[in-house]
């Protein structure tokens, strides 16, 4: 199964942007992907991985989901579990200082799974967090 990459940025300010009538109405066209790597590591074990060497990273379990938090470096990573359709996955979520009272919140995905199941996740965490789905 050939691996799928995503990236979605969002500029915020105060409040969470919601997404806008045209990213609800594309919820069934195939998303589109990266053509390499956008969570800074190779693969989803790799960067499980890196995340269990890595001082301060606080590991949870929420609903099946192991979730990694990186609070020096401001990132959330949600790694599906295994029996979820996009397995395996994981979600990062990294809000960076933009300036002027701002942060660039940028989210980004490995998947393996189908593309059906990969562009739901995607759609999922965007829809969670309030993100819009770049095309």
């Amino acid at each position: 199964m050939q691996k799928k990459y995503f990236r979605t940025v969002v500029v915020l300010s105060v409040a969470f942007a919601q997404p806008s009538n045209a990213a609800r109405q594309s919820a069934t066209q195939p998303l589109g992907e990266a053509s390499h790597p956008t969570i800074g590591y190779a693969s989803v074990a790799e960067a499980l991985k890196a995340l269990h060497l890595k001082a301060g990273v606080v590991f949870s379990m929420e609903n099946g989901w192991l979730i990694a938090t990186d609070e020096a470096a401001y990132t959330i990573w949600s790694f599906a579990p295994e029996g979820y359709p996009a397995y395996p996955a994981v979600v990062k979520r990294q809000a960076i200082p933009n300036g002027n009272n701002a942060s660039v919140i940028e989210m980004t995905v490995d998947c393996s799974a189908s593309k059906d199941a990969c562009d739901a996740l995607v759609r999922t965490f965007a829809d969670m967090n309030g993100l819009p789905i770049n095309q």
